[in-house]
């Protein structure tokens, strides 16, 4: 019987069968790999499809096609392997402080065909070359403005920030406001009723 996650992501985001196979094929690896380091919170194994997929997916209909991404912390491949298996157009750097981590994206990335739009960068964020992005974007890797800090120096003119973030999202809007100039809005989450997407523009230091 099909998992109902899985055909629910299926027809929320119109996804071919290739698409469905390399997605199934990232959900294997992960379960497999989640046996030997900690991915993701081991409550949300069984529930790959939504909190982790679904989840990651839903920034592609803000961001658009073709898009350059930076993912910082990306390690478990949420949101930039998602989002690179669903948009062959789009590039992306994922940077991610752990070798282990990255062996794991460089894997995912080699196994679902995605290795050719996808760079994996073992470092921190705060020692990665500059270089310009259009869409910046993390899940759960640090507050606001923490994040503003370390990616306004990989942001040119029309860069945007799309960034998953919880209920507290306020209280972070604004920590961020008292260090940075931002316009933003707010997305619902289709994962999280509490949950909000952060999409922030002209981010510039006060």
């Amino acid at each position: 019987m099909d998992n109902p996650e899985r055909a629910a992501f299926a027809a929320e985001f119109d996804v071919s069968r290739e698409t469905l196979a390399r997605l199934d094929r990232y959900a294997e690896l992960l379960t497999d790999w989640q046996q030997r380091m900690n991915l993701i919170g081991p409550s949300t194994l069984p529930h790959i499809w939504d909190r982790h997929f679904r989840d990651s997916a839903q920034l592609l209909p803000i961001a658009g096609p073709g898009q350059r991404w930076l993912d910082i912390g990306a390690g478990g491949g949420f949101p930039g392997l998602v989002l690179a298996i669903m948009d062959p157009t789009a590039n992306f750097m994922l940077v991610e402080s752990i070798t282990k981590k990255c062996t794991f994206l460089a894997t995912i990335a080699q196994e679902t065909g995605s290795s050719a739009q996808v760079t994996v960068t073992n470092a921190r964020v705060e020692d990665t070359p500059t270089q310009r992005f259009d869409i910046i974007t993390a899940r759960a890797a640090a507050p606001l403005a923490t994040l503003f800090d370390w990616s306004v120096r990989f942001a040119g003119p029309r860069t945007r920030w799309i960034l998953p973030k919880g209920a507290r999202v306020q209280e972070e809007l604004a920590s961020a406001a008292q260090r940075f100039h931002f316009g933003h809005e707010l997305i619902p989450s289709r994962t999280d009723s509490a949950a909000r997407i952060v999409v922030a523009t002209g981010v510039k230091r006060r």
